[in-house]
C-alpha cells in the first residue's frame, strides 16, 4: 500500500502517478494506492482511474484531517509525492518522522532531505517510466529493507528538522540579527 497526500492539482503530479499505476497493473504487480486529498483535478484523476480500470487499486479519500493524514501514512509502506513544483514538503517530513520511506522527485529541497536509496527513492519529475520502475523496485523490496529505509528516514528527519534543531536554528538567527543591530548602533554612535 502506497499513499500520496496533497491537493489534487497539476503540480503535485497525481495524473503521472495514475499513469505509472497503470503500468504496474499491466505488469500484474499487486498494489494499493491511496490519494489523500481533494482539489481542482479530482474529476480528471477519477476519470483516468476509470479509463485504466484501476478502481480496485486506487482510492481517493477526499479532504482529510491531519490525524487522518497520519493514519494513512502509518497504514502505507511509503509516501509517494511525484511533484513538479515544491519547496520542502512538510508531508515528506511527516512520513519520515513516522518511519516511512519516501518516493519523490529530484526537485527543490527534496534531495537535501531524501537521499536516493537510503531514505526512499527519487526519480526525475515528469518521467512516468522512471516513476513506474521506481514503484516496482520499491514494491518488490523485502520487508526488512523497507524497515531499514524507514528507520534511516526517521533518523535523518530528526537530525535535520526536529523541534530542538529548528529552535536552535531560530535562536541562532535571532542572535545573529541582534549582533548585527548592535554593531550597527555602535558604528552610528562612534561616527
Amino acid at each position: 500500500r502506497l499513499v500520496c497526500v496533497g491537493r489534487l492539482c497539476e503540480q503535485k503530479g497525481q495524473l503521472l502517478l495514475i499513469d505509472a499505476a497503470n503500468i504496474l497493473a499491466k505488469k500484474g504487480i499487486p498494489f494499493e494506492l491511496v490519494l489523500g486529498g481533494d482539489g481542482e483535478m479530482r474529476a480528471e484523476i477519477e476519470s483516468q482511474i476509470k479509463r485504466y480500470g484501476l478502481e480496485k487499486n486506487v482510492r481517493i479519500t477526499g479532504w482529510i484531517s491531519s490525524d487522518q493524514v497520519r493514519e494513512e501514512i502509518l497504514n502505507a509502506k511509503a509516501l509517494v509525492l511525484p511533484s513538479f513544483a515544491e519547496g520542502l514538503p512538510v508531508v515528506i517530513m511527516e512520513a519520515m518522522a513516522l518511519r516511512r520511506p519516501v518516493i519523490s522527485t529530484y526537485i527543490a529541497a527534496i534531495p537535501e532531505l531524501v537521499v536516493n536509496g537510503q531514505h526512499g527513492f527519487l526519480f526525475p519529475a515528469g518521467d512516468v517510466d522512471a516513476l513506474a520502475e521506481t514503484l516496482e523496485k520499491f514494491l518488490l523490496l523485502p520487508i526488512q529493507q523497507l524497515q531499514q529505509m524507514g528507520d534511516a528516514a526517521y533518523a535523518r528527519v530528526i537530525e535535520r528538522h526536529s523541534v530542538d534543531v529548528e529552535a536552535r536554528k531560530l535562536a541562532k538567527l535571532f542572535r545573529d540579527e541582534i549582533s548585527k543591530n548592535s554593531v550597527s548602533k555602535e558604528l552610528e554612535v562612534t561616527a
